[in-house]
């Protein structure tokens, strides 16, 4: 009988055989839990995760001419913390639509990394999500994010402003089926001016209407918070970029975000910056240890070989100015000199024959703001 029925074997495979398919059915409902599903995004935005219940929201930019910055989102068991609000309050609707795939938690805190209103003009957004909301930001950001948005809005929605004519030469170019140079628009060229010219018209009446929200909890210097278990360090580091540019940081989960201090875009922004001092505060920031580096603009990046491609940059500014300053030459001789392509060459996102005006101008600008530096003038 025992031979008839062999149960030891038979059984066995048996076993083994629905193990196999209990393991396949887990397996597959672990892959369509929501918690390991991919991150959310939309048309013009992808969510990024960093480290559990860490997340970048990258976007395309607003227009040609003005990008939307990057905006981290740190969920806790208290609330969620929001790092910077985007160019215009309609992108920021979407960026809270997109937090709330994530989760259902409210925004407890908008932290401002600093001033330039590609990275608060959307504050207004988050006001009106969720009323309680304190705004946070270095004390003198406060009152720069106010000024600075107000003569922004109104000096681009009076008549004869830069972006309506902007809008005008546009509508002409298509009207006429016509480029700048007068050739004739092939079906591709004619799209992307149809783009851009929706963009613009969204961007001139969203700035006609903006409303600006100034920063409700003021900090100097440094400012913890306490997001759920989480521990998150706001530093202003000072003239950088900008007058006060403030670093968040994570130390547990070793994530940093940066505001415009690095910028990948694919060069950096170095107009009305400080080169002199953002040499030392990018040292600084190189110390800081980082499994994920958010910049202002630009991919979430994973050491700090970029920040140290930027300080090469900026040292070179400063080093090259000075000499041509002690030969006596004029800002726009040094300029014409000063071309810091030897630099570029080194770091490949910021070469292509694409991007050669975009890198005249970056370099000008620098070279600029290294000039004033230099002689202790800005």
């Amino acid at each position: 009988m025992t031979g008839m029925f062999k149960p030891a074997n038979g059984g066995r495979r048996r076993r083994a055989s629905m193990d196999l398919a209990t393991r396949i059915a887990a397996l597959c409902l672990i892959l369509s839990s929501p918690c390991l599903a991919a991150p959310p995004g939309d048309a013009t935005a992808r969510v990024e995760k960093l480290a559990d219940g860490v997340y970048v929201i990258l976007h395309d930019d607003a227009t040609e001419a003005w990008p939307h910055g990057n905006t981290g989102v740190v969920i806790g068991e208290n609330g969620v913390l929001v790092v910077d609000s985007c160019y215009l309050p309609s992108r920021a609707r979407g960026d809270i639509a997109l937090i709330r795939k994530l989760t259902d938690r409210p925004v407890r805190w908008l932290v401002y990394t600093h001033w330039h209103f590609d990275h608060n003009n959307g504050g207004i957004a988050y006001r009106d999500a969720f009323p309680g909301v304190s705004i946070v930001s270095e004390r003198e950001t406060a009152r720069f994010i106010e000024i600075n948005g107000i003569w922004w809005s109104r000096m681009q929605s009076v008549p004869g402003s830069s972006h309506l004519q902007e809008i005008q030469k546009l509508e002409q170019q298509l009207s006429q089926g016509r480029d700048e140079k007068g050739a004739s628009l092939t079906a591709e060229t004619r799209r992307g001016l149809e783009k851009h010219l929706q963009q613009r018209r969204n961007e001139a009446a969203e700035l006609a209407s903006l409303k600006i929200v100034t920063p409700d909890l003021l900090f100097d210097h440094e400012l913890a918070l306490t997001v759920g278990r989480r521990r998150v360090e706001l530093r202003d580091r000072g003239r950088g970029n900008s007058p006060h540019d403030v670093t968040i940081y994570l130390p547990e989960d070793r994530v940093l975000f940066t505001g415009d201090l690095v910028v990948q875009s694919p060069v950096p922004y170095t107009g009305n910056s400080w080169p002199v001092t953002w040499v030392g505060v990018l040292d600084e920031v190189e110390s800081i240890p980082v499994r994920a580096l958010v910049p202002g603009h630009g991919p979430v990046m994973r050491d700090h070989t970029y920040t140290r491609q930027v300080r090469t940059l900026l040292e070179a500014s400063n080093t090259r100015v000075e000499a041509k300053i002690r030969e006596g030459k004029t800002l726009e001789q040094i300029q014409d000199e000063v071309t810091l392509d030897d630099v570029r060459r080194a770091v490949p996102p910021w070469n292509g024959p694409d991007l050669d005006e975009d890198w005249r101008k970056t370099v000008r600008n620098l070279v600029e703001r290294s000039w004033r530096g230099v002689r202790g003038q800005g």
